[in-house]
């Protein structure tokens, strides 16, 4: 069991399969049970190519339904874009291939940014591929931003992650100079696991590395915090990072990357390309710019519009089918 989320499942009334025997007999148990289960819901490419002749085998065979996160070749490509790093050139079409091969596979394909489902539609077009918001979130929960009890800069990222080891690394040598050199004062507080010696060896007056946090200790820095940053160069998928700036109720400076697969994100953050102008976004924040501090009066209305519960609902009833007993978190 991984706790606390096994418990945590268990509470909810979630069978949790767990353990080496669990593991050595999972064949047997899919077929023994096939009969009672409707839908299999599988996470991730090299997670779903290790059950799919297992799951092929079932008999009677459940709907199954597949959830890639991001698109983990177009991730590689647009790393070897940055880097030139000929072995991302060879992930990605390692992964195209092995992504292409679990599609076809499956009667569902859900990735959370539009962007990534049609390119799905485009290179797979007998895939039937649709968008699903990656969080759920309520807008009853943001909580007030008053901007003179707020200092410093925020970024969150857990670093097992390249694309976060490049941004912090490329934040903290082109972009924040140019912060520090207006506002002096300022700190960058860096949250996230794992964090290797590249970013270790960033920290500095101006910059505090903090490693990972538990959820009430983060919670406590998005409080503190008058601007988040999500300086990403590369990557694929909607960012779990933007979304939780959104609904901890702090302004968001990123790139196109960051926001990426977000309708209408200009409506709701500050989105900058180059190393200058993102440097004087947060500038502009850190000296209480009404025009940028505006953005946070259309967090709930964009809260509630694309990543609600009742959106949310609708897809998985239209997909997994209508629920038979009336459920809690429907």
């Amino acid at each position: 069991p991984h706790q606390p989320y096994t418990q945590q499942l268990q509470s909810m009334g979630v069978e949790v399969l767990v353990g080496e025997k669990m593991a050595r007999n999972c064949a047997t148990w899919l077929k023994e049970n096939a009969q009672y289960i409707d839908a299999v819901y599988l996470h991730r490419p090299h997670i779903a190519e290790d059950f799919l002749s297992l799951l092929k085998d079932m008999n009677p065979r459940p709907k199954l339904i597949y959830f890639g996160h991001d698109l983990h070749f177009l991730r590689e490509e647009r790393e070897y874009a940055v880097t030139g790093d000929d072995t991302h050139r060879v992930a990605a079409e390692d992964w195209k291939q092995r992504e292409l091969a679990v599609f076809k596979n499956f009667d569902k394909i859900y990735y959370p940014s539009q962007v990534e489902v049609d390119l799905v539609a485009e290179i797979a077009p007998e895939v039937d591929a649709s968008a699903i918001p990656l969080y759920l979130m309520e807008s009853s929960e943001i909580e007030p931003y008053i901007w003179q009890d707020r200092a410093d800069i925020l970024f969150v990222g857990g670093f097992n992650h390249s694309p976060n080891v490049d941004a912090i690394c490329w934040f903290v040598e082109e972009i924040l100079p140019l912060v520090v050199a207006a506002c002096p004062n300022i700190k960058l507080n860096v949250v996230g696991s794992k964090a290797p010696a590249s970013v270790q060896s960033l920290a500095s007056k101006h910059v505090i590395i903090h490693g990972y946090l538990t959820d009430d200790e983060l919670a406590e820095q998005y409080r503190r915090t008058r601007v988040v940053a999500v300086p990403l160069r590369f990557g694929a998928g909607v960012k779990g990072k933007v979304l939780e700036a959104l609904q901890r109720g702090v302004p968001l400076v990123t790139t196109g990357i960051g926001a990426e697969g977000l309708p209408e994100s200009d409506v709701v953050m500050n989105v900058k390309e180059t190393a200058a102008d993102f440097a004087q976004e947060l500038i502009e924040i850190d000296r209480g710019c009404s025009a940028r501090l505006r953005k946070l009066d259309h967090y709930s209305a964009y809260i509630d519009r694309y990543f609600s519960k009742s959106r949310a609902s609708e897809i998985l009833c239209r997909d997994f089918g209508e629920p038979t007993i009336e459920r809690e978190w429907l």
